[in-house]
């Protein structure tokens, strides 16, 4: 990483100390929200990107021949077509099924 990069990201990093920082479901009947800066507070959707990866990966199981390219775009269309009830749905699903464990080691 550049020096640029450092700087910001410790920069960022000391932002994020200051906490105001929650995590909870935003809806809006216009917009994709992953996330939203008022005042001081930050709010955090973890389900977007949860969901959008989870997209991703079941695609890639499902259909193998795709390529990323091609995988990454359905996933995000698919995420982002979703209503309110539709996440909550997927969401649900997601917690029930999903398995905790150990962290896994990716090699390059």
């Amino acid at each position: 990483m550049s020096i640029e990069t450092d700087d910001l990201l410790s920069e960022l990093f000391d932002e994020l100390k200051r906490g105001q920082i929650y995590e909870c479901s935003l809806r809006s009947k216009t917009w994709q929200m992953d996330g939203l800066q008022e005042g001081q507070n930050i709010y955090i959707d973890p389900r977007p990107a949860i969901l959008e990866t989870l997209l991703h990966e079941l695609l890639h199981r499902r259909k193998p021949r795709w390529g990323e390219r091609r995988v990454a775009t359905e996933a995000r269309k698919l995420s982002v077509a979703m209503d309110e009830t539709t996440k909550r749905h997927w969401w649900l699903g997601y917690r029930r099924i999903k398995k905790l464990r150990k962290p896994v080691e990716v090699v390059d």
